[in-house]
């Protein structure tokens, strides 16, 4: 399956016993892998639009992977807090933007809690992630 060009591909069952994996979708240049659930939806006539703002997030890091070289970005993701942050943001962004004209919503806190916890290093105070998240949804 291919979302804009981009190969979508079902996780493993057992990612879902690894932490961290077991989680909606990661990407790593050239592809987006997505849990089982997330797959078979996007198959389906009528796909949730939250699964396609999750592709839309996930799309931005791999363009984001491809300008900058997938060594030098996962480096740098892995090594810079505040690198991590704002590519997390600006992928946030599209995927706000996308549910957005929906007329969804997006739960800030939640995703301010999954930003500063251990899934994303610690990258970021709770309080700066909310703050930020509100930011652009706003």
């Amino acid at each position: 399956m291919k979302y804009r060009g981009i190969k979508i591909i079902k996780k493993p069952s057992f990612c879902r016993f690894i932490p961290g994996l077991s989680y909606t979708a990661q990407a790593i240049y050239p592809y987006i892998f997505v849990t089982t659930e997330i797959f078979e939806n996007l198959c389906s006539e009528n796909p949730n639009p939250r699964f396609i703002a999750i592709l839309k997030h996930e799309k931005k890091h791999i363009e984001r992977q491809k300008s900058l070289g997938l060594v030098n970005f996962g480096i740098t993701y892995l090594f810079s807090s505040e690198f991590r942050f704002q590519e997390e943001l600006s992928a946030t962004r599209e995927e706000m933007k996308y549910l957005k004209q929906n007329k969804l919503d997006f739960d800030t806190e939640k995703s301010a809690k999954f930003l500063s916890s251990w899934l994303y290093l610690w990258m970021v105070p709770y309080e700066k992630a909310k703050r930020e998240l509100d930011k652009i949804w706003n």
